[in-house]
């Protein structure tokens, strides 16, 4: 029984050998068949294709439209952007300000506070108020 069930397998591997190359072989025909053709069509598709009055952009459309950057968007929509924040602190070697905010510490802050300064040394003083609008002009 055993010698029947080999010489079957191997009856039906030759002949799915057999019909895996005639499958080959069509696609080679066709393929090359679409390959002489080719040309043809084309002339075909253009000729159908300026007959109607077809564009690129009609055949052709992206279904999805493209992505705006956001910061465009909000620009168009009125979106203020946030303000920016009046600084409070001054590195006195290099002039770098700081809000003291919004953000990372810059790494003037960082190394500073490390050695034990204290961030109020950095305060840039705060403007005087306008005393020369509040006191009425001096007579000569």
């Amino acid at each position: 029984m055993a010698d029947t069930s080999a010489a079957q397998l191997e009856k039906l591997e030759a002949e799915h050998a057999k019909r895996i190359a005639a499958l080959q072989d069509i696609e080679a025909q066709l393929s090359a068949l679409r390959a002489a053709n080719r040309d043809a069509k084309r002339a075909e598709l253009k000729k159908q294709i300026a007959d109607y009055g077809f564009t690129a952009a009609d055949l052709f459309e992206q279904t999805k439209p493209k992505r705006k950057p956001r910061t465009a968007n909000k620009a168009k929509e009125g979106v203020a952007a946030k303000p920016t924040a009046e600084a409070k602190y001054r590195n006195p070697k290099t002039g770098e300000t700081w809000s003291g905010g919004r953000g990372r510490k810059p790494a003037w802050v960082v190394e500073a506070t490390a050695k034990g300064i204290d961030i109020e040394t950095f305060r840039i003083p705060a403007a005087p108020s306008n005393v020369a609008a509040e006191t009425p002009p001096q007579k000569a």
